[in-house]
């Protein structure tokens, strides 16, 4: 008799990011990841105390995932880089922005941790040096909710170009107004 193929949580965490992926938060369920797995149910329920935790688990990898793009695409502008990595994770994965952004939660993610990338190495850029680590993270959160605007007009199909030049085009139209707002009113 052939052995038995274990699944660990990485593995049954995989199989719902497939499903989240491909229909949606709603469509992770036991069954689902488990076909997902090409198993049974056990190993969902040997890996995760519950869907909930499950849920739970996929909603925190999507948000650290996010908060890596963030990161990577900082380039000269965090704020400017960040919401890029919104708008393209809308465009690329609209079924896990959704996930992410757009249904309600019993355990929210890290919102603040997710601000707070997009508040990362500010202080390394001349035009935020000087402003106070509180300032910077005041202006990251207004950039990130003009950046999740952004993401949301993606997700939804209403914009009729969402390539990465016409994505930089309106995050300079979008969130340069609001930063040069925040500046001159500390200035």
């Amino acid at each position: 008799m052939p052995p038995r193929v274990r699944f660990d949580r990485d593995a049954v965490l995989r199989a719902a990011l497939s499903v989240a992926r491909e229909e949606g938060l709603g469509a992770v369920t036991a069954r689902a990841v488990a076909k997902a797995l090409g198993a049974s149910t056990a190993p969902v329920s040997a890996a995760f105390d519950g869907m909930p935790a499950l849920v739970h688990a996929l909603v925190v990898h999507l948000a650290e995932r996010l908060r890596a793009s963030v990161d990577d695409a900082a380039g000269g502008d965090p704020l400017q880089g960040g919401a890029l990595a919104f708008a393209r994770f809308a465009r690329d994965e609209p079924r896990l922005y959704e996930a992410l952004f757009l249904v309600p939660h019993e355990v929210p993610p890290d919102w603040v941790g997710l601000r707070r990338s997009f508040a990362a190495g500010l202080e390394a850029v001349p035009r935020y040096a000087a402003l106070s680590p509180r300032a910077r993270d005041a202006l990251a959160w207004r950039a990130t909710v003009v950046a999740h605007g952004l993401g949301v007009e993606v997700w939804s199909g209403r914009l009729s170009r969402v390539d990465d030049a016409a994505l930089r085009r309106l995050i300079a139209e979008l969130v340069e107004p609001v930063v040069a707002a925040y500046l001159a009113s500390r200035a």
